[in-house]
């Protein structure tokens, strides 16, 4: 029987990196019209060699933040004009305070038309490639460090989340296909990768493949509805201007912006909808394994009294996770003295309100849902390990 489970696990593994394998080349990017053929920007690192004037001071009016000016000298690490030595002036405000000195790696876009020599370089930010590099592996040895065999393998599952976003959702969607029917397929691949490498298919892991399944569903069904209802969808976020922009750049399509504020939810709300399921689904096989004298109800009503104990903690994670995004929001508008009516009949707010909403009400329904197919699983006949 384990030698059974261990070739159906391992072909579940199989079949969804195959998957993925096969959505990255589907979803190979997109082709720019060419609206400019001559005008390009690079994005590029170079390194400070000299600081050749430093004229900033310290403006006390903005918490003591810097205004002025550097000149410094660089040279381009990487791209076609590696090599390359130039001056450049390195702006400083409030928004802005990347303040340089000799050795300093800096990133830059670097704009030319080919009809025209030479080009022109602007400061972007620092280099965070090591800082990046430093925050994932001190993230991988804890989880290694405490889960040992689960943590390596919740590594494994987190990229291949990270991938199937990465390099099928976003490209797919750049290719004009709707952003909801292309959310839901990586998730039924996430949560089938991620539960079968922490459990293999088995019941208990089945179960909560299941539960996951019907909570991201009906958590986007209540997103999509209450967005109806308030006539709000990814057309009023902030970056659907220039998510239109793009789509006029790309020949012969037209990018499905509206579906992106669902989507948004379901991927926000689908990590903590599978930790719901799987500690119901792990609770009630863990009793029924003890105990395999509990009926159905038994069984179901103990997957419930568990489940009522995480719901308060995991939907105000949840809720507070919302609303620490949106905290300057919340502050921009409270300082600006709108009326309670105002705040919620603003795009923003009721936006924020859904996502936390539908997220909560998928976490919430993970209990029931899972607690009542991992005990039907639980006492069918014939079903084992």
């Amino acid at each position: 029987m384990k030698s059974k489970n261990s070739i159906v696990s391992i072909t579940a593994v199989v079949i969804c990196l195959a998957a993925l394998v096969i959505g990255a080349f589907l979803g190979r990017r997109a082709k720019p019209a060419g609206q400019n053929p001559y005008y390009t920007i690079e994005y590029e690192l170079v390194r400070v060699t000299q600081v050749l004037r430093d004229s900033y001071e310290v403006d006390p009016e903005t918490e003591n933040a810097l205004r002025g000016s550097q000149s410094l000298c660089v040279t381009v690490l990487t791209g076609r004009y590696k090599g390359d030595v130039m001056n450049v002036n390195n702006y400083l405000g409030p928004m802005h305070e990347k303040v340089a000195k000799a050795g300093t790696v800096l990133t830059v876009t670097i704009t030319s038309d080919s009809r025209e020599p030479g080009y022109q370089m602007s400061i972007v930010n620092y280099d965070f490639t090591w800082l990046a590099a430093a925050i994932v592996l001190i993230f991988a040895a804890a989880a290694i460090t405490v889960g040992r065999k689960k943590g390596v393998m919740s590594l494994f599952g987190l990229a291949y989340s990270l991938a199937a976003i990465i390099l099928f959702l976003i490209p797919m969607w750049l290719k004009g296909f709707p952003a909801i029917p292309l959310t839901l397929i990586v998730c039924v691949f996430i949560t089938v990768f991620s539960f079968t490498l922490l459990g293999g298919v088995t019941r208990k892991t089945v179960s909560a493949m299941l539960g996951t399944a019907l909570c991201v569903l009906v958590s986007g069904a209540f997103a999509l509805i209450c967005g109806s209802i308030a006539r709000v969808s990814g057309m009023t976020m902030d970056e659907a201007e220039w998510l239109l922009d793009e789509s006029r750049t790309l020949e012969g399509i037209t990018l499905n912006v509206r579906g992106l504020f669902v989507s948004g939810i379901i991927i926000s709300s689908l990590g903590a909808v599978m930790d719901v399921a799987m500690s119901i689904a792990s609770s009630v096989n863990e009793l029924h394994e003890v105990d395999s004298g509990l009926s159905r109800g038994e069984l179901f009503r103990s997957g419930m009294n568990i489940g009522r104990d995480m719901i308060g903690t995991m939907t105000n994670t949840l809720i507070l996770a919302f609303v620490g995004a949106s905290l300057n929001l919340m502050i921009i508008m409270a300082a600006a003295g709108m009326q309670p009516y105002q705040l919620i009949n603003n795009d923003d707010t009721i936006m924020e309100l859904i996502r936390s909403a539908a997220g909560s009400v998928g976490l919430i329904l993970a209990v029931p849902l899972t607690a009542a197919v991992a005990s039907a699983a639980a006492k069918k006949t014939g079903i084992k390990q």
